[in-house]
């Protein structure tokens, strides 16, 4: 068998897989029944990446009527309000999203986050607490991956650095307070 044959089939074989594998990656992913956010809470993830934030909370309300049970939707909505600097109305999608779901790390670290930003230490301490002990990894924030993939140059802090930080600025805040 010529060497030129051999390469041949192969190259051939490895055309048809490609062209296999987008067919099934296109029919997997075309179809309302792709996920039950439906196409409002794909376009939504779209601009919250894009950084949109007006946009992707329109859609994910838009999912959120289409689709109310949906989870997903209701925790994107929170996120989007969290940037979107609404932090009422993003604390009290992230108290909904948790009565629904109370086994969401990251939803008690994102709830964490916005009770930090809004001054809302000891609540904050407990959430960052309860988010690390049901995943640890998420006490040691993002990894070089994906911080290459959202261009960040620098590793910001951790939730257990930021955690050790507040956890420290209130025992010498209680201490000075006391006579």
């Amino acid at each position: 068998m010529k060497t030129d044959t051999v390469y041949r089939g192969i190259r051939y074989i490895g055309v048809v897989l490609i062209f296999v594998s987008l067919a099934w990656a296109f029919y997997k992913g075309a179809g309302p029944g792709t996920h039950p956010g439906g196409p409002s809470f794909s376009r939504a993830v779209g601009f919250y990446t894009d950084g949109k934030y007006e946009e992707a909370l329109q859609y994910y309300e838009t999912s959120i009527r289409e689709n109310p049970d949906f989870i997903h939707a209701k925790r994107g909505k929170a996120r989007t309000l969290m940037q979107l600097g609404r932090d009422r109305e993003a604390l009290e999608a992230f108290n909904e999203v948790l009565e629904r779901d109370p086994d969401s790390a990251v939803s008690f670290a994102n709830r964490g986050i916005l009770q930090d930003r809004m001054g809302l230490y000891p609540q904050a301490i407990a959430d960052y607490d309860k988010a690390i002990k049901m995943d640890p990894k998420l006490g040691e924030g993002l990894d070089w991956f994906t911080r290459l993939l959202q261009d960040r140059k620098e590793k910001p802090q951790t939730l257990t650095d930021r955690l050790q930080t507040l956890r420290t600025t209130r025992r010498g805040t209680n201490d000075r307070a006391m006579p």
